[in-house]
């Protein structure tokens, strides 16, 4: 690698043309590039700012989606300003430098990707997909047309494209923040919010989903042979965030699916082609020129915005998929450079948008912007790299191109050559069908057939799809296999019986392949060869995949049910039964899926209780799973998923009442099995009366953990009097442990809205405590919390006050509700002089943690109290206020902590990570020991830096890692969820408060999803700990790698 210092001539490898008129103002960051190359600056300010993506035009000029630098993070704000903008950018004199800047399209949402084609630039924007035509040339285009919406924005780059598939399709990617695309034919995906990748025609028609996973796929590519890769900011969050390089694959689900899914998942997820750590990976270019050399050809670039670098991917085959073998390219020790795009021009050199340091809200690290660090263009040649004579073609007549000479030029090094010379042919449509199919007999060039078969498939008439079929024979893999999948994705379907031999092939990709058009052409004689394919050595994951979507699209139950009976092949019964399973209603019958519960291969019985516990109306064979399953002596996951199936769907059965209360005073009933019953029961949407009396005993129980699981039911319901006399038992009874007692204590307030002194003092205490645990404090707070503020306990109401300031970030939430909560009484019945003597108190107490609190928390604070009490809601008012210059005293607080942070021990780190005053791992893990709601941190000093750590500690709320976002759900009913979704079913949404507690809401109840601005992390933990302590906290933290 050379070091490159940008702005100065360092061995001819970077020239900076001061003649282009660029600012002076502007500083290059220093850049590392690989040995062999150079890069030079195309564009910098004042000619570009914020540049995001970007694509070209048949003559080369470069079009930008480009942000005004201010991060927007709600709908409201940005539809009402609508910042942002596409930018033109002329290279005149073809120097490689561009010389001349337009905004070719001004006032739009969040323009985010780019692709010219057929003379128009088409760009998402949020809620649509836009065609922007310049009608005049003038640079400025002048018709903007709605292509297919519509798709829900917040501000974070969630919404991609459109891409260009080599068959003539349009694709798309994002879609977490929800989405509903409907064509102007009608066609239609379905409402939801997991993120995937989707496609059209270029008119819109013909919408389809590919895939879905993931939060934020990004920049799509394809393979010659049409495979379809793309980037992903938030793969999974298993084992701390990961951002991968996926292959799509028809109909595919990844191994994390953040929302409910519209696709059927076959039971294979698709696992990351190259798994990253939190890299936010953007865009993504294969290399198909000459300039770079034979060795990076049809080979992958990224861009990794928030390591700062671009890495090379080599894709190597591995089975039906993919491995990679990569390495740096291009990278920067500038934690403001930010490579956002990368695109290649037609001599072959790449273009690499860096947008600078001004965005804040989403995947980067750093949430603290940089306005004033503006971004620039560079382009990357080979030092000894041929060059490219008339890289557009510029010198041929295409007015009078002929179609034998057009499908000649297919084979021209030239890229743009051959992409004009495609047009030129599909354009001519069925008349140069022959000079086509000429070229193609006459070519040794697998490379120019190939390209040949993707121009047919974009002509779609039978005399193209006669020549596509006639090559599904050939003897070139690659040729058999661009044919498959372009005959699939035209729902040909006279090819059936070609493609079913298809899956006899040699080639795994091919087999792959195959299989997912016979399932596009739904052929129904295909069944047999697809299981027969199925059972093969060969059949990996992507084919397991491929195969069990094409039986459930084929949906001929008939002939797939016939697989379920042989025992001795426990892979076809458990394809059958999931394609069956996905089918429509009636293609099961309990008579088909009952004996599959006795099966030796567990995979197989899995799959059947999975299918039974989803079958409501299969009432006497789910209670029949039910019993076997609370018989065991342990519980697997997949266990306790159906036992919470089979709890929810019969919730008003008796029969299933019985049966819980069978398994609760059973004695030789486990513990865990016990508790897991309970923890189901309280996901019920009412507690049914014929378990009251199964909840009382499980009140009175000897094991503290299903006691604890019986108050937490309690707090869920609404309580009867005899519930709470046991509860006030256990409140009282000094032989409790601590834990239960606070838990009795939380439901007791939240039924009598009030606490005796005793109990309220000792509250106090576990508050107050810091060698208490932090789950114990914080349940105490969050009794306190059901506390409602009157004259009655004016007492109370000040000492709550008072105990704010004691308590940690964590609690003080929790204490602040009571206030929040008794607005009602501030208005009605208090007098003025007791609302200004609590309020004025209660604003002392907060303006000593007014850092630990969000200013929206702040405004909801004041707002409870009323206007009339001026003196109370003058002084709560003034708190709420926001600063105009907050991001400005981040960085100012930021760097005063930075440069006081002394050398830091990792061990004292480790120590006070897992200690009760810290409470981090209550909430996060490392090496599997500690909390499981926010992010695993196992593997968070490979890809944070220590200010970046810092930042994250001492602004939570302005770090917010994707996936892990607060929502609040509110119901129709009027009542309010907050936390983090952790998991979603067609029929309701889980999830985790910040005390832990795992609350279920049914969608049918859901009035609306919205997310909420707060961390469930309070800010404010850096003012209990030491410099030292934080030094050491950090040096632990980065050396968890």
């Amino acid at each position: 690698m050379r070091f490159l210092i940008l702005i100065t001539f360092a061995s001819g490898i970077f020239l900076l043309p001061l003649s282009n008129g660029f600012s002076e103002d502007f500083k290059a960051p220093p850049i590392k590039v690989a040995d062999g190359f150079k890069i030079t600056i195309a564009a910098a300010p004042p000619l570009v700012g914020y540049p995001m993506m970007a694509c070209l035009d048949d003559e080369g000029r470069l079009y930008i989606a480009e942000s005004d630098g201010r991060n927007l993070t709600t709908k409201a704000e940005i539809e009402k300003e609508l910042p942002r903008f596409v930018r033109r950018l002329v290279d005149k004199d073809g120097d490689g430098v561009y010389d001349e800047s337009t905004i070719f399209a001004d006032k739009m949402t969040m323009p985010e990707g780019g692709l010219w084609h057929d003379g128009a630039l088409y760009i998402i924007s949020a809620p649509y997909l836009w065609r922007l035509e310049d009608t005049d040339d003038d640079g400025v285009a002048d018709k903007r047309e709605k292509i297919l919406g519509y798709m829900e924005f917040d501000g974070r780059a969630n919404q991609h494209g459109p891409y260009l598939g080599p068959n003539g399709r349009f694709y798309f990617s994002g879609g977490h923040f929800g989405y509903q695309f409907k064509g102007p034919d009608g066609s239609m995906t379905g409402q939801s919010r997991a993120a995937g990748v989707f496609s059209c025609n270029p008119d819109g028609t013909d919408v389809r989903i590919e895939g879905q996973g993931g939060i934020n796929p990004v920049d799509i590519e394809f393979t010659d042979t049409g495979e379809m890769l793309s980037t992903c900011a938030i793969y999974d969050s298993y084992g701390g965030r990961h951002d991968a390089l996926i292959h799509w694959v028809h109909g595919g689900l990844t191994q994390r699916v953040y929302g409910l899914p519209l696709l059927h998942d076959t039971g294979h997820r698709l696992p990351a082609t190259s798994r990253w750590g939190q890299v936010a990976p953007a865009g993504l270019v294969r290399y198909k020129g000459n300039h770079f050399g034979d060795s990076y050809r049809d080979s992958l670039f990224a861009c990794h915005f928030n390591t700062h670098k671009v890495v090379h991917i080599r894709l190597k085959k591995s089975g039906s998929t993919f491995i990679t073998e990569e390495e740096d390219f291009i990278s920067s020790s500038s934690i403001d450079f930010h490579p956002t795009d990368i695109l290649e021009d037609a001599d072959g050199s790449l273009l690499l948008l860096d947008t600078g340091g001004w965005l804040s809200w989403g995947c980067p690290f750093s949430k603290i912007a940089k306005p004033e660090v503006k971004g620039a263009i560079y382009r990357i040649s080979r030092i000894d790299g041929p060059k490219t004579n008339d890289a557009r073609g510029e010198e041929i007549n295409w007015n009078n191109l002929k179609p034998v000479k057009a499908a000649e030029l297919i084979n021209d090094k030239r890229e743009a050559v051959k992409q004009r010379a495609a047009l030129s042919l599909i354009k001519s449509g069925d008349k140069s069908i022959s000079a086509i199919e000429k070229a193609f007999n006459e070519s040794e060039s697998i490379q120019h057939q190939t390209q040949l078969l993707w121009t047919l498939s974009k002509i779609k008439s039978k005399k193209s799809l006669n020549l596509i079929r006639k090559s599904l024979e050939s003897k070139s893999p690659t040729i058999r296999q661009v044919s498959a999948r372009s005959l699939g994705i035209l729902k040909d379907e006279e090819s059936g019986l070609k493609l079913t031999k298809l899956l006899s092939d040699k080639e795994p990709q091919i087999i792959r392949t195959a299989a997912t058009s016979i399932g596009q052409i739904k052929e129904p004689s295909s069944v047999d060869s697809l299981f027969k394919a199925i059972s093969k050595k060969n059949a990996d994951l992507h084919i397991q995949h491929a195969i069990t979507y094409a039986l459930i699209e084929i949906g001929n139950s008939k002939r797939t049910a016939h697989y379920l009976k042989d025992d001795s092949q426990p892979l076809l019964q458990r394809t059958s039964l999931r394609a069956l399973d996905k089918m429509p209603e009636g293609s099961l019958k309990p008579e088909m899926v009952v004996p599959l519960l006795k099966s030796p291969n567990l995979t197989v019985k899995e799959e059947a209780q999975r299918v039974i516990s989803g079958r409501p109306q299969w009432k006497n064979q789910v209670l029949a799973v039910f019993k076997e399953l609370t018989a065991k002596e342990e519980l697997a996951n997949n266990d306790k998923e159906i036992i919470e199936s089979i709890v929810l769907s019969f919730s008003e059965e008796n029969d299933l009442h019985k049966a819980i209360h069978s398994v609760i005073i059973n004695p030789k009933s486990s513990t865990l099995t016990k508790v897991q019953l309970l923890t189901a029961v309280g996901f019920m949407e009412k507690l049914p009366s014929g378990l009251l009396d199964t909840l009382k005993l499980s009140l009175q129980s000897s094991s503290a953990k299903i006691k604890g699981e019986s108050i937490a039911i309690t707090a869920r319901f609404d309580s009867e009097e005899s519930i709470i006399a046991i509860l006030r038992n256990i409140a009282d009874n000094l032989d409790e442990s601590d834990a239960l007692r606070v838990a009795a204590l939380e439901v007791i307030a939240k039924n009598d809205t009030s606490l005796k002194e005793e109990q309220f003092n000792y509250l106090a205490k576990i508050i107050q405590n810091q060698n208490s645990s932090p789950t114990l404090r914080s349940n105490a707070s969050r009794a306190l919390s059901q506390l409602k503020i009157s004259a009655k306990n004016k007492a109370q109401a000040l000492a709550l006050c008072k105990l704010i300031p004691k308590a940690s970030p964590l609690q003080i939430n929790h204490l602040t509700q009571p206030f929040i909560k008794s607005s009602s009484n501030f208005n009605e019945s208090s007098p003025a002089e007791f609302i200004n003597k609590i309020g004025i108190q209660l604003a002392k107490s907060l303006a000593k943690v007014k850092d630990t609190i969000h200013s929206n928390e702040l405004k909801i604070i004041a707002e409870a109290f009323p206007e009339s009490a001026e003196d109370a809601h003058s002084a709560l008012s003034v708190l709420a206020k926001e600063n105009p210059l907050a991001d400005q005293a981040k960085r100012k607080k930021l760097k005063s902590i930075l440069a006081s942070l002394k050398p830091g021990n990792a061990s004292r780190g480790r120590a006070l990570f897992y200690a009760n005053r810290s409470t981090c791992s209550l909430c996060h893990r490392v090496a599997n020991q500690g909390g499981l709601l926010g992010p695993d941190l196992s593997k968070i000093g490979a890809i944070r830096k220590a200010q970046d750590l810092l930042e994250a500690i001492i602004f939570p709320s302005s770090t917010v890692v994707n996936g892990y976002e607060n929502y609040i759900i509110q119901t129709v009913q009027g009542s309010t969820h907050l936390g983090i979704i952790q998991h979603e079913s067609p029929d309701s949404i889980y999830i985790s408060n910040a005390s832990g507690i795992k609350e279920l809401v049914m969608r049918k109840k859901i009035k609306n999803v919205t997310r909420s601005p707060i961390s469930l992390m309070p800010a404010g933990f850096e003012s209990l700990l030491t410099n030292q302590d934080l030094s050491d906290l950090i040096a632990f933290l980065g050396s968890c790698k």
